[in-house]
């Protein structure tokens, strides 16, 4: 069973698992760390097929991608009694998300969680997703990644060159927002030779060159003590991961700039796919779907009880003209479009058009 196909139908409000999900009476039991670090939900079925997930973000329950992981589990669990269940290794406990995203492809992690603007450094299709103010809102680049023609160009390349297929819609975690200390951005001028900590993402680079600013790529694990040492003056982050991961102790501002969604693709190894049965494909994409948009929903009431919750603890938001920003990245997103491909560039911009005609 084709993903794509599913996913098509789903969102069009159609979707039909014609699978017969086995029913059960139990539900699932809270979710429990086990000795090796990895984080499970217990299931009553003695015979329940486990299988490996990672991701990089912390085993918080308000996590963007960590809410996903644990109703993916609470959904098999009603779903089949959990005779499908997945084990977390979170906090990159199984590695880097680069060599998470190796891992599933050659079979040594089963699945992972695994961030756009990591895997765009293998499929440079996918840096369409990271081009800076590309989108105007969140329900554009939704619209995008959940496009079936989008989809029928990206999903062969995950399934012939990297033997993975997915599993879900993508995950949504917002924008990448710009927290600083000590000073503040409030105009474009502001940004100027400060030095920001952006992902290991060429066009992530290469927007902040543009904006002026020094774009310096640290080890995610070190980006807290980086920034409460002073070794960067601004850490580009969402607001709800800047909350579980405690870098707004560390922050003064926080500037709505916006250049980027987040967004993560639920993935899992296709060779481990095309061993299951189909009804027990039929169970994971099933509770998955669900889960992951559930999770888009979670992550967007997270921002704003994130939002008061660092405001109370004085963090002040800004939200600047961002027509200079624009302006300035401009060349950064001509830049890229060749790796892209031209044609499938053209595609992505008349697709997002197309959105923006439908909303009048």
């Amino acid at each position: 069973m084709k993903f794509k196909r599913i996913t098509a139908a789903f969102l069009a409000g159609m979707m039909a698992l014609s699978l017969v999900a086995c029913s059960s009476d139990t539900s699932a039991d809270d979710s429990s760390t086990n000795d090796s670090g990895s984080e499970s939900t217990e299931t009553t079925n003695p015979e329940a097929k486990v299988f490996t997930m990672g991701h990089s973000n912390p085993a918080d329950p308000d996590d963007q991608y960590h809410y996903f992981c644990l109703q993916l589990n609470e959904n098999l669990q009603e779903i089949c009694d959990g005779a499908i269940q997945f084990e977390f290794y979170t906090d990159n406990q199984f590695g880097t998300e680069p060599e998470m995203f190796q891992y599933v492809s050659d079979g040594t992690l089963d699945s992972v969680c695994i961030s756009n603007n990591i895997v765009s450094g293998s499929i440079p299709e996918l840096q369409v997703l990271d081009l800076p103010y590309f989108f105007e809102s969140e329900e554009e680049y939704q619209y995008l990644v959940d496009n079936e023609e989008f989809l029928n160009t990206v999903l062969p390349i995950f399934e012939n060159e990297w033997n993975m297929v997915q599993i879900a819609p993508v995950l949504d975690a917002s924008w990448r927002t710009l927290y600083t200390k000590g000073k503040a951005v409030e105009t474009f001028e502001d940004l100027k030779d400060m030095k920001v900590r952006v992902t290991t993402n060429r066009v992530h680079e290469a927007a902040y060159k543009a904006m002026g600013a020094i774009p310096s790529v640290i080890a995610w694990g070190e980006c807290y003590t980086a920034f409460q040492q002073n070794v960067i003056d601004g850490l580009d982050v969402g607001v709800p991961i800047a909350q579980t991961m405690g870098f707004y102790e560390v922050s003064d501002y926080c500037s709505r700039l916006n250049p980027f969604p987040i967004m993560s693709w639920p993935m899992m190894n296709k060779d481990l796919w095309d061993s299951l049965t189909e009804e027990e494909q039929g169970w994971i994409t099933e509770a998955a779907t669900q889960a992951a948009l559930d999770q888009r929903t979670h992550q967007r009431e997270m921002e704003v009880k994130f939002t008061e919750e660092q405001e109370a603890a004085g963090i002040e938001f800004f939200s600047p003209d961002l027509t200079p920003f624009k302006e300035a990245t401009e060349s950064v997103r001509q830049q890229f479009i060749p790796e892209i491909g031209e044609d499938f560039y053209n595609q992505c911009v008349a697709t997002v058009e197309e959105f923006r005609a439908s909303q009048g």
